[in-house]
């Protein structure tokens, strides 16, 4: 099954009175997805080597992409791990499946 949409999770940090961060609810932003890619061998293998396991990749608006670091598609949530700009429109996002914290289930 594949989605016309997915969601963006932008983490925000607070700084308290002893400017330690704190976490606060995180901004979700809708976007509509333009192509849903598959992840080339040679890039999982690359990217394997360095500890990442790529297993999506979305074709974004350039527009809509305001660095976000997390993405939840198809009740999925995933890492971004890394952009490529495919034309001055269009972005690709390579992201990899986001593992539970054991606790946090």
């Amino acid at each position: 099954m594949r989605d016309v949409s997915c969601k963006l999770i932008k983490q925000n940090y607070i700084q308290n009175e002893i400017g330690s961060p704190i976490l606060q609810e995180p901004t979700i932003t809708e976007i509509p997805i333009i192509k849903v890619e598959d992840v080339y061998a040679n890039e999982y293998y690359e990217a394997n080597q360095t500890g990442y396991q790529p297993t999506l990749r979305l074709r974004i608006s350039t527009l809509n992409y305001n660095n976000e670091q997390e993405l939840e598609y198809i009740g999925i949530d995933y890492t971004v791990i890394r952009t490529q700009e495919v034309t001055t429109d269009e972005l690709i996002l390579v992201c990899e499946r986001k593992i539970k914290n054991v606790k946090g289930n």
